[in-house]
């Protein structure tokens, strides 16, 4: 096991070329951005005096003194509900303290409760079968199941599966593959993705951006809204951007109970999709076909599914860890900007090979945690008019729990919380030409976004991967369900310096690894910059007269409306 303090990265950590030589060679112009054309007008308040002696406290040397302690070995990989959590958590709260955060209660800490779920493998079997016999299906091979109803033994015997499409129900674009069709106690069939619909040359949901409609967590939302029995998510690699092995062993892992409890949940992989969809008499893509159709109804497919799940459970409670600077305006100051980073990650796994059994999330989220340390930094030297909370998620690895239970059970009234800027796996490797952010194409924080990051003289770029959907993999998702415009920072891919590596290449090889650790690659003058900008950014929403919003016609502009009574 390695000693837990960290060398320092062999790379330099500060800037080697100076800000006005990248504002020289940084910029052309971005072309527009999908989502543009529905941007509502924003008026963009200057740069608040004072505010480049506020940004200067953001120091890569400051952010690494953090991540150094942070993915620590005696951190044990911060799992929630862990003496390495705690540990982690500890560190958190010393630093709000040092920094001047006033704790939002009693406290920093605001605990919640977590509910474990593992399915009993040698005494849990599922079948699916058909007019032309079972379905061959290997567990945790081409076929993974899992149960959410929070009881110890569920029994289901040849339920009927009906195949729903994508199971959307999107109101703003007259879309609706349920058509009224009583599907209580069914087991619900549906495809990965958004419907692939252009009309009159309008590419319908996001085109090539996924929404969250075509997420898998709104799949199962939709099941238990429906009073379905279970829900079956067909994978396909294209479908879902990732191979099945990704969560094709999903029912032999710990899951932690989420916004749905139903009692069957299950992921099929593409080959026995073919053989349920030939006993269908079609073909997968005859599957899609199908539902890519406005008139699409939902499909009794003929197979019937019997099962017998049993769960043991695991209640554990862990903190998320929250802060504030109060604002200075008298009306404004009871509204709140939200920074977010989560802290927690996978912790120890003893049966590992080799010596390395912590995952130690340096860049995920080690990173990110310090990186809004920093941030609360600078708000300190210079309050706004909005008050500005920094909150530590626990459980982000889990499934956005800690976010979560902080957007449903807030330690102010929802509606005073007008905008969240969340901070994962920020860049590592130096300084680049662009500052990215997900989000941009989406509410009005992008706007201000843009034109803050050409001020300071550098490319704004907002999602790499739109089909990836990443906006819906972190914390910024518990927000913008509750109606709560949010951005996301990432990390750019323009490097100002040619690296002797492929970042990307280098950030999936450790991406969930216990090989996440502080590194030679490692340069932190792109956090440094990056969070400089990201938080004047954040300044200036804060000293705004008009609050955020989202992009008219977006999938969240409606629950915005209602948690605003706009």
């Amino acid at each position: 096991m390695r000693p837990w303090v960290r060398p320092l990265p062999t790379r330099p950590i500060l800037a080697m070329i100076p800000w006005a030589i990248l504002a020289f060679v940084a910029c052309s112009p971005d072309a527009p951005a999908p989502g543009d054309e529905a941007a509502p007008d924003v008026t963009i308040p200057a740069a608040a005096p004072g505010i480049e002696d506020a940004l200067a406290r953001i120091t890569a040397e400051g952010i690494l003194s953090d991540v150094s302690i942070l993915s620590a070995d005696s951190m044990e990989g911060r799992a929630p509900g862990t003496p390495g959590e705690e540990r982690a958590v500890r560190h958190i709260e010393n630093r709000f303290r040092e920094i001047g955060l006033e704790p939002v209660g009693d406290g920093y800490r605001l605990p919640i409760e977590l509910l474990g779920m593992s399915k009993q493998l040698d005494r849990s079997t599922a079948s699916i079968a058909g007019p032309g016999g079972p379905l061959d299906l290997v567990p945790e091979v081409n076929f993974t199941y899992f149960s959410s109803a929070e009881q110890p033994v569920v029994e289901l015997d040849e339920v009927p599966v009906v195949f729903v499409g994508y199971g959307v129900e999107a109101p703003e674009y007259g879309w609706d593959d349920f058509k009224g069709e009583d599907v209580e106690g069914k087991v619900l069939l549906f495809l990965n993705d958004d419907p692939p619909v252009v009309e009159d040359g309008q590419a319908l949901f996001g085109g090539p951006i996924r929404t969250y409609y075509g997420r898998w967590t709104y799949k199962y939302e939709q099941a238990e809204k429906h009073g379905a029995a279970g829900a079956i998510v067909i994978h396909t690699d294209e479908s879902a951007g990732y191979g099945f092995s990704v969560i094709g062993n999903m029912g032999e892992r710990l899951v932690w109970q989420r916004d749905y409890k139903l009692d069957f949940l299950a992921w099929m992989d593409s080959t026995r999709t073919e053989d349920l969809a030939a006993g269908m008499g079609t073909d997968l893509a005859g599957l899609f076909e199908m539902a890519a159709r406005r008139d699409f109804r939902p499909v009794d497919t003929g197979f019937r599914l019997s099962a017998r799940i049993e769960t043991e459970f695991e209640r554990i409670q862990a903190p998320n860890v929250a802060g504030v600077v109060r604002g200075t305006d008298p009306e404004l100051a009871e509204e709140y900007i939200v920074f977010t980073a989560h802290h927690d990650h996978l912790g120890m796994d003893p049966d590992l090979p080799g010596e390395d059994k912590i995952y130690s999330g340096a860049l995920d989220n080690a990173l990110g945690v310090a990186a809004i340390i920093a941030a609360a930094e600078a708000f300190v030297a210079l309050p706004s008019r909005r008050s500005v909370m920094f909150v530590s998620v626990t459980a982000e690895e889990g499934g956005l729990l800690g976010s979560g239970q902080f957007v449903e059970d807030p330690p102010v009234p929802r509606s005073s919380i007008v905008a969240n800027f969340n901070v994962d796996s920020p860049q590592s490797y130096g300084l680049t030409h662009d500052v990215a952010a997900i989000g941009i194409d989406m509410n009005s924080l992008g706007e201000v976004f843009r034109e803050v990051v050409r001020e300071h003289g550098f490319r704004p770029e907002g999602d790499p991967d739109p089909a990836a959907g990443s906006f819906y993999r972190s914390d910024q998702l518990s927000f913008a369900k509750a109606g709560i415009p949010a951005l996301y920072l990432r990390h750019g891919t323009d490097y100002v310096q040619e690296l002797d590596f492929d970042p990307e290449a280098h950030r999936a090889e450790h991406y969930h690894q216990v090989s996440d650790r502080i590194s030679p690659e490692w340069d932190l003058s792109g956090v440094e910059r990056d969070m400089r900008v990201f938080v004047d950014v954040a300044h200036r929403v804060a000293n705004a007269d008009e609050q955020p919003r989202w992009n008219p016609g977006n999938e969240f502009e409606a629950a915005w409306r209602e948690l605003y009574g706009r």
